[in-house]
């Protein structure tokens, strides 16, 4: 009895079936290592599920405790040449969570539809707790470049000192490029409190904070604060890096 042998397409289809189902079963935590920047500040506790749909634990950015993220990859990126990711933070009781969309491929890097909130402790000079809240924010980077942003942000202070200083409505601003790097101005409702963020490529990061003439009762809660008096008011600059 003759059996008949495989050709040549039973062997090209079985190697193609095997190739999708390892990428559809792909666990998510072997791709992370690719997708992130070299010696970058973002870091995680761990990782479970598969490439399309996972969660990352106790994310870190720089100084930002994040959080744990549902993520999952964004296949047709690659029909542009980069590789995509979704993500999303749940929103908790009193938390707005966190949620968009983040490529990198040889042209560069972007993020978009960034919406949400993040916590704001050890990043902001003199402001200790508080929530930066993004509202459909998008940064594309390249040549090592800002090229393009848009977006809301405001900065929600907490403290005593702060509820002094009347910054219940928080400082907001548009964030933009300018001079190659991602500048976010956010100013008070009276524009007499500023804290401006610049953000490099590389993630690296450079805030001043400045308040305008506070009266005698807040200057010495201002300098224990850290702030340093300068010209027409008090100062702090803070550096550090997200990613």
């Amino acid at each position: 009895m003759n059996v008949a042998r495989p050709n040549k397409r039973f062997w090209i289809a079985s190697a193609a079936l095997f190739l999708l189902a390892a990428i559809a079963f792909m666990p998510l935590r072997w791709v992370l290592g690719v997708a992130l920047p070299e010696k970058s500040s973002i870091s995680a506790s761990g990782a479970d599920g598969t490439i399309w749909s996972g969660r990352v634990f106790d994310v870190k950015m720089g100084n930002i405790q994040a959080g744990t993220f549902n993520m999952g990859f964004k296949p047709f990126g690659l029909l542009l040449g980069r590789k995509g990711f979704w993500f999303e933070q749940p929103s908790t009781s009193g938390i707005a969570g966190f949620r968009g969309t983040v490529f990198r491929g040889i042209s560069g890097s972007s993020a978009q539809d960034l919406n949400g909130d993040l916590p704001v402790a050890d990043i902001v000079p003199g402001i200790a707790s508080g929530k930066l809240k993004l509202e459909n924010v998008s940064v594309a980077w390249a040549g090592g470049k800002c090229r393009d942003a848009s977006g809301n942000v405001r900065l929600e202070p907490q403290g005593a000192l702060f509820n002094s200083l009347g910054l219940g409505a928080g400082l907001i601003g548009r964030i933009r490029c300018e001079n190659g790097t991602l500048l976010l101005p956010l100013a008070s409702e009276s524009a007499m409190e500023k804290l401006e963020f610049r953000i490099s490529a590389d993630g690296r990061y450079k805030a001043t904070a400045f308040f305008q003439q506070p009266d005698e009762q807040m200057a010495p809660l201002l300098s224990l604060a850290g702030f340093a008096p300068v010209a027409g008011g008090f100062r702090k600059v803070g550096k550090g890096r997200f990613w």
